[in-house]
Order: C-alpha cells, then sequence, then structure tokens
C-alpha cells in the first residue's frame, strides 16, 4: 500500500571507486537486475514514484532519461552524504511529509523494513528513526553510540573511530527516517569536522540530542542492509539473493538437485513439479511451465518450456523460443528465435535458428539451419511428422511439408512437398581390394 505522507530521497552520487569497474556501481547487476533497480522497486511497492527523489553525480545524467516519474537533483561536488541530501532540498523543502533517506547500493532494503521504522517513529513520535545491524562481521559501517539509558547519543564514521569504538557491535546501515523539520532545521548545521573533509549525514544524530529531539532505532538483518561497494560485497549481494530466489522455488514445489549451482534471474518464473540438475544457468525472461525437467549444465534465456518438456544435458537455449509440451532437447542442442510444438525430438548436436517446427516431428543428430546468408536470417518452416535425418543442412528460406523425409547427409536447398522423401548426396563409389592393391604399388 502506498505511503502518501512519505517521502524518499535515494543518494546514488557516490564515486564507486573501491568497487574497481568503469562503471557506478549502482548499475551493476544482482540477480541481472541493476542495483539501483532493486531499490526502486522494493521502495515503489510503499512510495510513490513522485516522491521518490534521487540525488546523482553529472556523470549518471542518462539515468533522468530512464526513470521518467522519478525526480533528480545534482551532487556536482562529492562533499559528502549530509551535502547530497542538501542538494535535494528543493525537493523536501515545501513538504511537510517525513523523509526516508535511502542508499541506491542496499539493494535489499524492502517494505517491511521501512514500514517496521515508521510504526516505531508513530509509537515513540520519534524525530528520528535510524536502522542498525548488531554484527560481528567485520565491516566500516558507522558505529552507533549508546548513552547510559541505552539511547543513542550519536554515530561515528568507522574512519574516524577509535579502537574501541570500533569494537562496537552495533553498526549504522545509513538508512534513516526523519521528521521533515527536523531535516531542515538541522541539515545546514553539520560541519565537515572530521578526517575526510567531508559534511556527514550521521552528524544530525548528535545535533538532534542537543536539540532535545527524539532519536531512536531498530535492528535489522546485516544482509538486509549490505551497501555494495567493492566485487567481494557484490558477490556477498548476488550469493544472498541467489539464496532467496532457490528458497523462493524450493517453496513452490521445484526441486533443485545441487541449488547452489543453479544460478536464476530475478524475472525467472517455474512452475510446480519441476526437476533442476546441478549447473544450470538461467538468464533474463524465462518462463518453466509444469513437471520440466532440465538437466544438467543448460544455458537457458529468453525462452519459453511447455509442461513435461525435457531439456538437456548440455543445451543451449536462446532468446525467442518455446519449447512444446512434451518435447525433447538433449545434449548440444542450440536453438534461436524457434517455435517448436509437442512431441517434438532434438536429442543432439544440432543447431536450429528462425525456425518453426511443428508436432511430432524428429530431428536427427548433427542437423543444421543454414539461416543466414551473409545479409539476412532466413526462415525455416517444418510441418508436422517431418522426419529429418542425421547430419543434414537446410538452407532456408525453406518448407519441409508434413510427413515428409529428409535422408541422412543431405544438403536440401528446395522445399520438400507433403509425404515426399528428400535426398541429397553423392554416389558411393567402392573399390574391392583396394588396401591390397595399395600395398603393391
Amino acid at each position: 500500500m502506498i505511503n502518501n505522507s512519505l517521502k524518499t530521497i535515494i543518494l546514488a552520487a557516490g564515486e564507486s571507486k573501491r568497487i574497481l569497474s568503469s562503471k557506478s556501481k549502482i548499475l551493476h547487476t544482482v540477480g541481472g537486475k541493476m542495483i539501483i533497480n532493486h531499490v526502486l522497486d522494493n521502495v515503489s511497492k510503499i512510495i510513490s514514484k513522485q516522491n521518490i527523489n534521487i540525488v546523482i553525480s553529472p556523470k549518471l545524467n542518462k539515468l533522468k532519461n530512464e526513470y521518467k516519474k522519478i525526480s533528480f537533483s545534482f551532487q556536482r561536488k562529492p562533499l559528502g552524504t549530509a551535502h547530497a541530501v542538501l542538494s535535494s532540498k528543493s525537493f523536501y523543502s515545501k513538504s511537510n511529509q517525513d523523509i526516508l533517506i535511502l542508499y541506491a547500493d542496499n539493494p535489499f532494503i524492502d517494505q517491511k523494513i521501512i514500514k517496521e521504522m515508521l510504526n516505531l517513529k508513530k509509537r515513540n513520535n520519534s524525530d528520528i528513526v535510524l536502522l542498525a545491524v548488531n554484527t560481528n562481521n567485520k565491516n566500516e559501517y558507522g558505529r552507533i553510540i549508546l548513552n547510559e539509558q541505552q539511547k543513542v547519543k550519536k554515530i561515528v564514521e568507522f574512519k574516524d573511530a577509535t579502537t574501541d569504538q570500533k569494537n562496537i557491535s552495533l553498526c549504522n546501515s545509513g538508512i534513516m527516517l526523519l521528521k521533515s523539520e527536523v531535516l531542515k532545521k538541522l541539515i545546514t548545521k553539520i560541519k565537515s569536522k572530521n578526517k575526510k573533509k567531508e559534511y556527514y549525514l550521521t552528524d544530525i544524530v548528535e545535533l538532534a540530542n542537543i536539540n532535545n529531539f527524539k532519536v531512536d532505532y531498530i535492528e535489522g538483518d546485516f544482509l538486509k542492509t549490505l551497501g555494495i561497494n567493492t566485487k567481494q560485497e557484490l558477490a556477498i549481494a548476488e550469493e544472498y539473493y541467489q539464496n532467496m530466489l532457490r528458497q523462493k522455488f524450493i517453496s513452490g514445489g521445484v526441486k533443485l538437485l545441487d541449488s547452489k549451482s543453479i544460478f536464476f534471474y530475478f524475472d525467472t518464473k517455474i512452475g510446480n513439479g519441476v526437476v533442476i540438475e546441478p549447473n544450470v544457468f538461467f538468464g533474463p525472461n524465462v518462463i518453466i511451465k509444469d513437471n520440466v525437467h532440465i538437466k544438467a549444465f543448460s544455458h537457458i534465456e529468453g525462452v519459453k518450456i511447455l509442461n513435461n518438456a525435457i531439456i538437456g544435458p548440455f543445451a543451449r537455449l536462446r532468446p525467442g523460443t518455446t519449447i512444446g509440451p512434451n518435447s525433447h532437447i538433449g545434449n548440444f542442442v542450440e536453438i534461436k528465435k524457434t517455435y517448436i510444438k509437442k512431441d517434438s525430438k532434438i536429442n543432439h548436436l544440432s543447431y536450429i535458428g528462425d525456425s518453426n517446427i511443428g508436432k511430432n516431428v524428429n530431428i536427427g543428430a548433427g542437423v543444421i539451419t543454414c539461416n543466414y546468408d551473409g545479409i539476412k536470417k532466413n526462415k525455416t518452416k517444418i510441418e508436422d511428422n517431418v522426419f529429418v535425418g542425421s547430419n543434414v543442412s537446410l538452407v532456408a528460406p525453406i518448407k519441409l511439408s508434413k510427413s515428409s523425409i529428409i535422408g541422412a547427409g543431405s544438403v536440401i536447398t528446395q522445399s520438400v512437398k507433403e509425404n515426399a522423401l528428400a535426398v541429397e548426396r553423392n554416389l558411393q563409389r567402392t573399390f574391392p581390394n583396394y588396401r591390397k592393391n595399395r600395398k603393391k604399388k
């Protein structure tokens, strides 16, 4: 349910130096989805897009063209998180809505966490609510310092912390919920008195206490609050997300024979009674219906697989392909932009591209559709009950009509009529006693 009393500022202007990449960390993917899109998809479930503002550096200006209903602000110099929030002043200055501060590199902050923060604020009439994590995991998060009453006193950033403070397990995730009047009053009072000479948003907590505002916190799961700054953290996030997807599918009745070796995309859809063997990769836009069996080492993307089909092992199914019910796609078969109807078999060592294949078709080993003439891709149409022998080349455009048969080893360049047999091969010549005669020379 959308909360119209809430605005959010998503900080995305970081320089991404530690990710060691030519592109921003928020443009990297987890489960095939950009990190920034994970954040936006999660927050859009509770906050309308008109109430979302993303603070970016000028280097990410292209993002404005991709998210039409969301507003953007620019942080032109990297002077810290408080400076970044202040860069979006026009977004919140005339509003009385609460302000949620998120980070574009936190892909797993979901509506459940946000609702818990909102509930605590309402229950305690808090002016600021922090999302904390209590963990002994090695990290460089800021440490939350509590007073004798176990209330939040201040936050000390890791680089400015003493050795004793670094040993504190209560850490700041960076996620923060504030009353708008508190943000407006305190944000301009933050100074850059720290080792990095930056304006830290976390300093607003100490200022809030000085000004008698109430600061509370809730504790969240460390991995849920994971910020991605390095390739190592990206790998941790990927593993965490894959485990979530695997558990979702297992709970839905999918049998994963070695779950840790199977990679899913964020949009993979799988029906009931499906069996997936080890080392299978699912790319984008895959739909698998009920009782499908996918064997080991198959690579599948942009494909729809219908009920009771058997795929693999070592199959490669490429975008634009539909595999019909009860059809079999075997080992070392590559299929692209092809529609296959029910009960058809392509069991081994074939390439089928830009084709339409009917019901009960048998494609023998080593069959190739020659679909590219150097200028354009051409279509192959194979109607119902066709039998294609081994090592056949089908030179498109071509049509094999119903119940036709293609002899093994043929190069077929002309369409074949219904019920006809087409064979194209040179006449075999046999020389008796050739080996003996050869030795006598």
